[in-house]
C-alpha cells in the first residue's frame, strides 16, 4: 500500500503484511541494505527466518528526485502459514528535521513537536482536504485508495490492482512494498526512521482490545532538499532501542493509548492448517529424493 504523507514531506509509505516477530539479536545488518527477519515462533526452539527485508535508494545519480523504497519477501512457506492470521505494516516516523518551525507542514493548525509519526492522526492538514489518513500509527490496509498522490509511479511489482486499477504494492503470501517520494525545501532536511511492524489480520492491534503493535526491524534515511531531492540512506537501526523514542512520536501526533511490543516479547502462532499442509509437503518431498536416490 502507497500512502503519501504531506506534500512536502509526501510519505507515500506502504506497508506489509502480516509478519512473525523477529528477534533483533537474530537480525543482523547483511550487505546490500538488507536484513533476514527471524522471529520467535510458537513451536520451535529457536527464531525462525520467515522473510527477508531490503530497502534500496531509487534515481541515485540519475538528475531525478530521489525517493525511498522497500520490500518484505517471505521465505520457505512461512507466507502461507503466517500471512492468514497477521498483518505486516509499514510504520514511519520523522525522527528530526531542520529549522520545523519555519516550513514543516501542520497538523491541526500547528506544526508538531518531533519526533512524530509521519503521518499523525488523521493526516497532516494539506492531506485532510483530499480524504485524510486512517486513524491508526502504521498503514491499516494494503491498498486505501490514496496512490493517487502518485499517479505517475508504475509500482515495483506491476500488476494493478483487480479493483482499483492501481499498481499492486501487496501479494497475499509472498510479499509487500513501502514507497515512500517526499519533497522538502532546498536547504532542508529530515531524518526519517521506517519500521516493518506486524498486527493480527483484521483486528488491527497485535492484541485484542489493547492498541499495540510488534516492532520487526528498521532503517533509517535521511532526505536533504535542493535542486533534486537527495537521500541518503543511513543503515539498519535496532527498533527495541527506539521505543521511548517511538512513544514519544505516539503521543505528539495523537496515538496516544498505543503502545509497541519488543521483538523477544512475542511469539507468533502459526495457521495449524497450513503449518500441516507444509509439513506433508515437506515430508513428500523428502520421501521422492529417498526414491530417487
Amino acid at each position: 500500500m502507497i500512502r503519501c504523507s504531506m506534500r512536502w514531506l509526501q510519505s507515500a509509505r506502504l506497508y506489509l503484511t502480516p509478519l512473525v516477530l523477529c528477534v533483533i539479536a537474530a537480525n543482523t545488518l547483511v550487505a546490500n541494505a538488507q536484513l533476514p527477519i527471524r522471529v520467535r515462533m510458537q513451536g520451535h526452539q529457536n527464531p525462525v527466518q520467515i522473510g527477508t527485508l531490503t530497502w534500496t535508494v531509487q534515481n541515485i545519480n540519475t538528475g531525478r528526485d530521489e525517493f525511498m523504497t522497500a520490500v518484505f519477501r517471505f521465505q520457505g512457506g512461512w507466507g502461507a502459514i503466517l500471512d492468514p492470521i497477521y498483518d505486516f505494516r509499514w510504520f514511519q516516523i520523522i525522527n528530526d528535521a531542520s529549522n520545523p518551525q519555519n516550513w514543516f507542514p501542520t497538523w491541526n493548525g500547528n506544526r508538531p513537536n518531533l519526533p512524530v509519526v509521519d503521518p499523525p492522526d488523521g493526516g497532516w492538514d494539506y492531506q485532510r482536504s483530499r480524504g485524510g489518513a486512517d486513524n491508526s500509527p502504521y498503514y491499516e490496509n494494503d491498498d486505501d485508495g490514496r496512490t493517487y498522490y502518485f499517479p505517475n509511479f508504475s509500482g515495483q511489482y506491476g500488476n494493478p490492482h483487480p479493483d482499483t486499477g492501481r499498481p499492486e504494492v501487496h501479494k497475499e503470501t509472498e510479499w509487500s512494498t513501502f514507497l515512500d517520494a517526499p519533497s522538502i525545501p532546498a536547504g532542508e532536511n529530515v531524518l526519517f526512521k521506517t519500521f516493518l511492524v506486524a498486527v493480527l489480520n483484521r483486528n488491527n492491534t497485535i492484541t485484542p482490545g489493547r492498541r499495540e503493535f510488534v516492532k520487526l526491524a528498521g532503517f533509517s534515511w535521511r532526505l536533504d532538499g535542493g535542486a533534486t531531492q537527495v537521500i541518503t540512506d543511513l543503515g539498519a537501526i535496532d527498533p527495541a532501542r527506539e521505543k521511548e523514542k517511538i512513544g514519544r512520536a505516539l503521543v505528539n501526533s495523537g496515538f496516544q493509548g498505543w503502545n509497541t511490543i519488543q521483538l523477544n516479547d512475542y511469539e507468533f502462532v502459526p495457521e495449524p492448517a497450513s503449518l500441516l499442509a507444509l509439513a506433508i509437503g515437506l515430508v513428500g518431498l523428502a520421501y521422492r529424493r529417498r526414491r530417487a536416490a
